[in-house]
Formats: structure tokens, C-alpha cells, sequence
């Protein structure tokens, strides 16, 4: 059995993985109006697009160990899946704002981020987490002893390091959705190619900056974080501009006609 402190870590993070991606769905809808449906949307897809990039991963793990050593062993094993993961994921918004989302609205783009982030935070976190800590408190007999010891040696806090991991990569969700529905608010379809490089590097640098450590890790997953969320503020506001503009010259009185002489 492992401690009841590490229990209760490991329980709270794995409610707040859980329900931190619902509470802001609900922001989301509530504060900008954006609909429930988008954020389902962005979960299903998220879904879609891992059941097809997995088998392609293990595939190319297995071909990466038969004929490769050293060093690039090492890159390919970390870029390949890295790669999958930026074209499938964001082919899977592309796919998404092209067929399922016609309301280009910026609203849109970051509830499906919601969605999209939030179910990756859920399914393949929070009730991973979740599950672990009942397993270990209350049904220890049903892990080896080398996985409960390798539990109980956890220290407490790395539990909510990885909250923290989730608000960072949920923050990436959001400013990747939103570059995709901008390719398709301002015609430049080049954006989805920087979502797909944004999301390689990301997943690539997290994960070899582990050689140095958690923090190392998370440094990266949260610097992309601020990045990707600075651009949905930016965005943001000058869209919110435009949306005013907009509306300045909708309700400005037309012109009088002219007087007959």
C-alpha cells in the first residue's frame, strides 16, 4: 500500500486532469458563446487521430530498433512519433474547421481547443492517475510488487507537476486550433504547416529535455504553454477589434439622398 499522502496527491490531480478541461468547456460556452458541440468535436477528433497514429508508431518503433543504433536510434525514436503527432493532429483540426465547423468564429477555435486538449488531459492522464491511486491504496494485492514499489517511491508532488504539464499542453491545444482557423479566416494555408512544425518541435524538445529532468521537461511544455496562449490573446483582441469595426459600420446611418432640384 502506498501512503495516504501520496494517495491523496495523486487523487486530486487526477480530479483536477479531469475536471479542469470541463470547467473551461464551461467558461468557454458561457463567456463567449461558443457551442458544446464544437468542444465534443475537438474530442472525437483528438481520439480519431490517435487510433490511427498509434499502429503507425509502433510500426516505425520496431523498424527504428532493426536498423538503427547510437544517437539516431535515439532522434528517430523521438522524432518519428513527434511527427505523427504534429500531422495527425492537426490534420485532425484542419479536418475539422474544412467539414464539421463551418462558423469560422474565433469563439470556435478555442472551444474545439478545449475539446481537442482537454480530452487528451482526461483520457490519457487524469484517469490514468486516477486509477492508480485507488489501485494502490486500496487494492495493493493487484499490482507486482515492482509496480508498487515503483509507485510508493513517487514523490507527492510530482503529482501535481503534472497538472501542471496538462494546463501548459492544453494551453498548446488552444493556440494551435486557433492558427488552424486562422489558415481559414485569412486564406493562408501556410499556418497549417507551422502548427504541424509548432507541434513536432514541441513534442520533440519536451520529451529529449527530459535527459536533464522533469523540470527540464516541463520548462519546455510550458514556454511552449505561454507562446501558444500569447498568441491566442493577440489574436483575440484583434479580432475583438474587428469584430467592433464591424459593427461601427453596420449600424452607421446611411448616407441622405441627395436633394432634388
Amino acid at each position: 500500500m502506498i501512503s495516504f499522502t501520496l494517495f491523496f496527491a495523486l487523487f486530486i490531480s487526477g480530479l483536477l486532469e479531469i475536471f479542469i478541461p470541463i470547467f473551461l468547456g464551461i467558461w468557454v460556452g458561457s463567456k463567449l458563446g461558443a457551442k458544446w458541440s464544437v468542444f465534443f468535436i475537438g474530442a472525437i477528433l483528438w481520439v480519431t487521430a490517435l487510433v490511427v497514429r498509434l499502429p503507425i508508431n509502433n510500426y516505425a518503433a520496431v523498424w527504428v530498433y532493426d536498423n538503427f543504433n547510437g544517437p539516431i536510434y535515439i532522434y528517430l525514436s523521438l522524432a518519428i512519433p513527434s511527427l505523427t503527432a504534429g500531422v495527425f493532429e492537426e490534420g485532425a483540426r484542419w479536418v475539422a474547421f474544412r467539414f464539421a465547423i463551418k462558423d469560422h468564429k474565433l469563439e470556435n477555435g478555442i472551444m474545439y481547443g478545449a475539446g481537442h486538449g482537454g480530452i487528451e488531459s482526461i483520457l490519457l492522464v487524469g484517469i490514468s492517475v486516477l486509477a492508480t491511486a485507488i489501485t494502490a491504496y486500496f487494492y495493493p494485492q493487484s499490482l507486482t510488487s515492482t509496480q508498487l514499489d515503483a509507485i510508493a517511491a513517487t514523490p507527492a508532488w510530482v503529482a501535481f507537476v503534472g497538472v501542471w504539464e496538462r494546463l501548459a499542453a492544453i494551453a498548446f491545444h488552444l493556440g494551435m486550433s486557433v492558427l488552424i482557423l486562422q489558415s481559414f479566416r485569412q486564406k493562408q494555408p501556410y499556418l497549417v504547416i507551422v502548427a504541424i512544425a509548432s507541434h513536432f518541435f514541441l513534442n520533440f524538445t519536451a520529451v529529449y529535455a527530459g535527459e536533464w529532468g522533469i523540470f527540464a521537461s516541463e520548462g519546455v511544455t510550458t514556454l511552449w504553454g505561454i507562446i501558444a496562449l500569447a498568441y491566442v490573446w493577440m489574436t483575440w483582441k484583434s479580432y475583438k477589434a474587428e469584430m467592433a469595426a464591424t459593427s461601427v459600420n453596420q449600424t452607421a446611418e446611411p448616407p441622405a439622398p441627395p436633394t432634388p432640384v
